[in-house]
């Protein structure tokens, strides 16, 4: 495998990748210690981690694994402020740098850590919120800007763990190390800086979770950490959070596929997507999306038993003859959404095709076509 290069300093966030085929990522971030020493291992940067980058391909189990934190003077403060490097604990440089990460290094999970309560506490919270109101930080000014952060979603709107966080639990309880794990079911992560990464966390994954986009992230959530817990320990119990994170991974992705794309798109620049669970499974669903159609417009969907690429109305029309069609509605952003519309037949079926074509009155002949897909059944 190509070697990749990840920098990381306080100036603005680069990553150089070489590699044809690269591997996926989990990006971890830690806020004051001894959440940030927790993560420490997996920086690329020589400056924040001496002893060398650890997550590539961390433990042969096919991911690698990316840290991002600030630094305190002195590593074991009490009354710690902001800190120095990325990710300081600043509403506005919190924000911007957490994007700027996570864009560019487009990671399949996100496990965001930060200190909690006295104590050997290791919490795995459930709530993020997109709060109006927040504890003021360090430096004006005091609150983030906007507040609310997340103007896709209401004031308040709870944006909950996807994280496996029983199996967090459950993990770490078996790991015997001196820590007590539990799950914050009811609460929040307190309104302040924790729960401002945390609520980044989750609300990346939620815009990157649909299986087909080329940034796809399955996970993301937000562990508080116990003041009392040691440097080592935290990094312990960091490695076995981490270890149940990716089993969960994998279990998705197991779990998941996009069907075949047989390309014939065009005219038009619209995208056809299957992705879900696999329709040879018993009991699995699949969902059915396009984007980039004609905002507001009117489309037919079609299915066909053949794969016939065939001249039509200035494209190639594919699944004919067809055997089912449907009129669909275009939202304002030109996106079409069929949530777990297909599933597994009760009988083995033969694969089939399909492909949609819209009206669109900027087109040579007023039509176009997106991708066909292959949908196997078998």
């Amino acid at each position: 495998m190509t070697p990749r290069l990840l920098l990381l300093t306080s100036a603005p966030f680069l990553f150089a990748s070489t590699a044809a085929a690269q591997l996926p990522r989990i990006m971890l971030t830690g806020y004051w210690p001894p959440s940030n020493e927790a993560v420490r291992q997996f920086s690329t940067d020589p400056l924040l981690n001496p002893g060398g980058w650890q997550g590539g391909n961390w433990e042969n189990r096919g991911y690698d694994i990316h840290s991002f934190f600030p630094t305190f003077n002195p590593p074991t403060c009490t009354n710690c402020g902001t800190g120095q490097g990325q990710l300081i604990v600043d509403y506005q440089n919190t924000s911007q740098d957490f994007w700027q990460i996570a864009n560019t290094v487009q990671p399949i999970a996100v496990m965001t850590f930060s200190r909690g309560a006295v104590g050997n506490s290791w919490e795995v919270e459930m709530n993020q919120y997109n709060r109006t109101s927040w504890i003021d930080d360090y430096v004006p000014p005091l609150q983030p800007t906007p507040s609310p952060p997340d103007n896709s979603v209401p004031p308040d709107f709870l944006r909950p763990s996807t994280l496996p966080v029983q199996g967090i639990v459950n993990a770490v309880l078996a790991s015997g190390l001196s820590v007590a794990p539990a799950i914050c079911a009811s609460g929040n992560g307190g309104g302040f800086l924790s729960e401002f990464i945390a609520y980044h966390g989750v609300w990346y994954q939620d815009v990157h979770k649909w299986p087909g986009d080329p940034a796809w992230c399955i996970a993301g959530g937000h562990i508080h950490v116990g003041t009392n817990i040691s440097f080592v320990i935290a990094r312990q119990a960091a490695e076995v959070s981490l270890r149940e994170l990716i089993a969960h991974v994998d279990a998705v992705r197991a779990n998941t596929t996009c069907q075949a794309n047989l390309g014939f798109a065009g005219p038009g620049n619209a995208t056809f997507q299957i992705c879900g669970g696999h329709l040879n499974v018993p009991g699995s669903l699949a969902e059915l999306r396009v984007t980039g159609a004609l905002p507001n417009g009117i489309g037919v969907l079609a299915f066909g038993a053949a794969n016939n690429p065939t001249p039509l109305l200035g494209g190639t029309a594919v699944p004919l003859p067809t055997f089912w069609l449907d009129l669909v509605t275009f939202d304002g952003q030109g996106t079409w959404r069929w949530p777990n519309a297909l599933t597994t037949p009760p009988l083995p079926l033969p694969d089939v095709f399909t492909q949609l074509a819209w009206y669109d009155p900027a087109l040579p002949q007023s039509f176009g076509f997106t991708n066909a897909l292959r949908v196997v059944l078998q």
